[in-house]
């Protein structure tokens, strides 16, 4: 025999089946307290709160049940919901001013649903369908914390954030890593229930990273992660006698940031700080006995970041 392959409709219809067929024992087993199903010429029309959902997720579905002649149908009028993918929690519920909801449960597999729904005679206005999945992705965002690192490299925390055309972030969405330089601790993660999904790179110099999710149209989005640079610093030294002149340059590096501190350290068991920063800028100090010192300047800047030089001082009468 050669093998039937389902269609979707024929899932479809086989639901609804089984539903008239539950529906049709649960009332012969209590005919005393009968369901209350929408009158003929109602009309029932579905509603969804948001056309797209990631996986492991859950969509609001709604009903609205209204007689021919433009009211609600009676309260506690029940109204049956299917869908082609996911599932219904409740399968059914009934009205309430002429609503009714549930909950459609994405699960793991990706596609798009098709919901229905059916109560007594009311006539379906229009099916509606749902994106699950990579498919719903629109909008891929990139965040590292810290976007900079110290000038010998370090580690920064990537955030990948995904959400659809609403801006309703999506869960269970595969996000893929890539970086021009350094490690990251794994290339691939799905998102959260928050919509976001994270990687850690490790790198001794500036690198970008990308970030790009499965399907959809979202494509991808890029971070720059930058190296701080130390600031400029020189130091010489000008002696007579006891006397010495330290002449140095404490200024910002190549990124700008500026210099914080500025302190000089003669060697002799004494140093000073605060010192002001620029370029040619002079110190002077008296030694008070001969001898061979190591002078030591120290720069720091905003950053944090320290340049460190030191010169020999020789002292004689």
């Amino acid at each position: 025999m050669t093998p039937q392959i389902e269609t979707t409709e024929g899932r479809h219809s086989r639901r609804l089946q089984a539903w008239g067929l539950a529906l049709g024992l649960l009332m012969t087993a209590s005919c005393s307290k009968a369901l209350l199903m929408a009158p003929t010429g109602s009309t029932l029309t579905l509603l969804v709160s948001r056309p797209t959902a990631g996986l492991s997720a859950s969509v609001n579905v709604t009903a609205l049940v209204y007689e021919s002649s433009g009211t609600p149908v009676h309260d506690g009028t029940v109204v049956a919901f299917f869908s082609t993918l996911g599932t219904i929690s409740p399968a059914q519920a009934t009205t309430t001013n002429g609503q009714a909801t549930v909950q459609l449960l994405t699960g793991t597999q990706s596609g798009v649903a098709e919901i229905t729904a059916t109560s007594g005679s009311a006539t379906l206005a229009s099916t509606v369908k749902v994106t699950l999945g990579p498919g719903a992705a629109a909008r891929v965002e990139l965040a590292a914390s810290p976007t900079s690192l110290p000038s010998v490299g370090g580690t920064t925390r990537l955030t990948a954030t995904v959400s659809d055309a609403g801006g309703n972030r999506l869960s269970g969405i595969p996000v893929t890593f890539s970086t021009t330089a350094g490690n990251l601790d794994q290339s691939g993660a799905s998102t959260d229930s928050n919509g976001q999904a994270q990687a850690q790179l490790v790198t001794l110099v500036k690198a970008t990273v990308t970030a790009s999710a499965a399907g959809g149209t979202g494509g991808s989005a890029v971070v720059s992660i930058a190296l701080r640079t130390p600031p400029n610093a020189a130091l010489t030294v000008v002696t007579k006698s006891f006397d010495a002149t330290l002449f140095y340059t404490a200024s910002p590096g190549a990124d700008g940031a500026a210099v914080n501190s500025v302190n000089i350290n003669f060697g002799d068991g004494t140093s000073q700080g605060s010192l002001p920063a620029g370029v040619n800028q002079s110190m002077a100090h008296r030694y008070r006995t001969e001898g061979t010192f190591t002078a030591v300047l120290t720069v720091t800047d905003v950053a944090g970041e320290t340049t460190t030089l030191l010169t020999v001082v020789t002292v004689v009468k």
